[in-house]
């Protein structure tokens, strides 16, 4: 119901490929979605932190395709608004995992993936969010 707060907090990690006219899109993002007591949304990106040295410059994706952990810089204002798109209740949601593709990512994709999220997080459960979740993925 919007305008009550969050009751529980809640994890949710979405990856997209969507092959469009032999452009692909690629976005992975995650986080937690958590009680507050303040009145609004509030949206946290902790995901920029460096890679310590000899670290792996890359993670393997679901769809087979190595990802380049962390989140492009052209990526992060547009998530914070696909994400209050779809929780309308107050809490606090921080972004703990990206990851892109150097050519298959775009704004449009992260924007696509973080409305995905969102809409994932704002139910109380999968199972409740599953009919959304298929009606979404269909106006795409």
């Amino acid at each position: 119901m919007p305008g009550e707060t969050v009751r529980a907090a809640r994890r949710a990690c979405v990856e997209i490929f969507q092959g469009v006219s032999g452009n692909p899109r690629s976005a992975l993002i995650g986080g937690v979605l958590a009680p507050s007591t303040a009145e609004q949304l509030e949206v946290q990106l902790h995901i920029s932190e460096l890679r310590p040295t000899g670290a792996a410059t890359t993670c393997p994706g679901a769809f087979g395709r190595d990802l380049v952990p962390g989140l492009a810089e052209e990526f992060i204002e547009w998530i914070p608004g696909a994400l209050m798109t779809q929780i309308t209740r107050p809490g606090v949601i921080t972004i703990d995992r990206a990851a892109y593709d150097e050519v298959g990512s775009s704004v449009h994709a992260f924007s696509l993936a973080a409305d995905l999220l969102g809409l994932v997080l704002s139910h109380e459960s999968l199972p409740e969010a599953e009919g959304a979740i298929r009606q979404r993925l269909t106006e795409w």
